[in-house]
């Protein structure tokens, strides 16, 4: 999730509503609400809000990109790569069993 929230401070720097932003990325005003409330919208509308409220598309997720939830994310795909290491060095045994006993 997005955090589109975000989108009405921007707004409001810029001396904008959210009917004149949906207006100027041709969208409609409902449709910016609702991904407000719900934080999801498609990449597509976030980078022209983004455009629009002269910012970069990814403010909207700086809660996702560092931090712990990174670090963790990393000693997830370290132990991934060893378990998939180990999955194939089983493979080959078996693989050179099975040829051995042919």
């Amino acid at each position: 999730m997005a955090n589109l929230i975000l989108i009405r401070d921007l707004c409001e720097r810029k001396k904008m509503t959210i009917r004149e932003l949906a207006q100027k990325i041709g969208r409609n005003e409902s449709s910016i609400q609702s991904a407000i409330r719900r934080g999801t919208t498609n990449s597509t509308t976030i980078e022209l809000i983004a455009k629009e409220l002269g910012v970069s598309a990814g403010i909207f997720f700086d809660g996702f990109d560092g931090g712990e939830a990174t670090a963790e994310l990393r000693r997830e795909i370290a132990h991934l790569k060893e378990l998939l290491k180990e999955k194939e060095r089983t493979i080959e045994i078996l693989m050179s069993d099975r040829n051995a006993k042919k």
